[in-house]
């Protein structure tokens, strides 16, 4: 068992009201370094054009980070050297400062073009953080989206830095590992919703970490920091002062929070009281009531089967069943970590039939649930290899 002499806590907020899906008017549209990549040409001028710069610069307002962005109009030399290249370029950083970016930092250039290349619009950026980011995007499997505000919500990928104040959300079915600046891992599951707040590392080894909990589960290997240091997981009607180094933290629909402890010891507290809660037990607050005594999580499901082998079907999985479980967590896998290609299942029996993952290699593993929802330990990992 690791232990680390400092505190997290957790801190139980209300629960925010999700945005609507955001369109693709661009076909898609992606940063990477320092370009910004659409999924279709994008012509010089029109109606199309107009909707994706708009869209653009929502996507713009939503990476603070980002200082400048420039539009390039890549014209035949013909229409480039009369004028009409820059023109295009210019009538495009209207439509973007017309959306909100201010219009000292875009800037309008009318390079020259191949030969036979198609008239089209270009977009790159630079990226200035005004203070340095706290967390990295080490792994996404799914939907994941974050941005200033829930309005302005954009997808990001594997690299994506994020920053103080910023929100990121996992769709269904979806997740994100984050890797915080301060060496700590987290662990963002499935339809939710987490606001990032500082994370700071002192020289003497203090660490200063503070995440909002709006919706749904963090998982988290919380690295060692020296003494009086804070890790802060805050969601609603509770504070939890975590002693150690795994946990997880769920923000129920209703109000209920609930603490995990793996490793270590948790200080939960609500309504002016608290109780410890030592690696393998768990606690819940309802709103406005104190923590409930702590109780033990259930062991590790010991798996059957598959344990290897090449099958040319997705096969059954099959566990062997935990007392008290009232259902079962499957998360089958791409990587061992458990950080790519993930899809969860819900089995009501030791045994799931999963619904067909594709060729190649899959990592599964089994967690029991309680009937208070109450996730218990891992199970060990194995694999199967689907081959068509």
């Amino acid at each position: 068992m690791r232990t680390a002499p400092w505190m997290m806590a957790v801190l139980l907020l209300g629960a925010p009201t999700l945005a609507a899906e955001p369109e693709a008017p661009c076909g898609g549209l992606r940063f990477e370094s320092g370009r910004l990549l659409f999924g279709r040409p994008l012509a010089p001028q029109g109606a199309q054009t107009d909707a994706c710069l708009q869209h653009v610069a929502e996507a713009l307002q939503a990476r603070p980070a980002i200082r400048s962005v420039t539009v390039a109009a890549k014209l035949p030399d013909a229409d480039r050297l009369d004028g009409r290249g820059l023109a295009a370029a210019k009538r495009a950083a209207d439509v973007l400062v017309a959306a909100g970016i201010p219009r000292t930092r875009v800037s309008a250039v009318a390079p020259p073009s191949m030969q036979g290349e198609p008239a089209q619009l270009q977009l790159a950026y630079v990226e200035r953080p005004a203070q340095p980011a706290v967390a990295r995007v080490r792994a996404a499997s799914g939907e994941v989206e974050a941005g200033a505000t829930e309005a302005q919500l954009q997808p990001r990928t594997v690299g994506d830095s994020l920053y103080p104040g910023e929100l990121l959300r996992t769709g269904a079915d979806a997740q994100a590992e984050l890797a915080l600046a301060d060496g700590s891992v987290v662990r963002v599951v499935a339809d939710s919703l987490v606001k990032l707040g500082a994370v700071e590392l002192t020289a003497n080894l203090q660490r200063k970490v503070q995440l909002d909990l709006l919706r749904g589960t963090l998982e988290t290997d919380a690295a060692a920091g020296g003494a009086g240091s804070i890790f802060e997981v805050r969601t609603r009607g509770a504070v939890a002062g975590v002693r150690g180094t795994r946990f997880r933290v769920a923000s129920q629909d209703d109000g209920t929070s609930r603490l995990e402890t793996l490793e270590g010891k948790v200080a939960l507290s609500a309504a002016q009281a608290e109780v410890e809660v030592a690696g393998g037990q768990g606690s819940r607050a309802k709103p406005g009531m104190p923590p409930e005594p702590p109780r033990a999580l259930l062991t590790a499901p010991a798996l059957v089967g598959p344990r290897g082998g090449a099958f040319p079907a997705a096969p059954k999985l099959s566990w062997r069943a935990v007392d008290g479980a009232a259902t079962y967590r499957v998360e089958l896998a791409r990587t061992a970590d458990f950080a790519a290609g993930v899809q969860t299942y819900g089995s009501p029996s030791a045994e799931l039939a999963v619904p067909g993952p594709g060729e190649g290699k899959w990592f599964w593993r089994v967690m029991a649930v309680d009937p208070d929802g109450f996730v218990g330990f891992p199970s060990k990992i194995y694999t199967f290899d689907v081959q068509r």
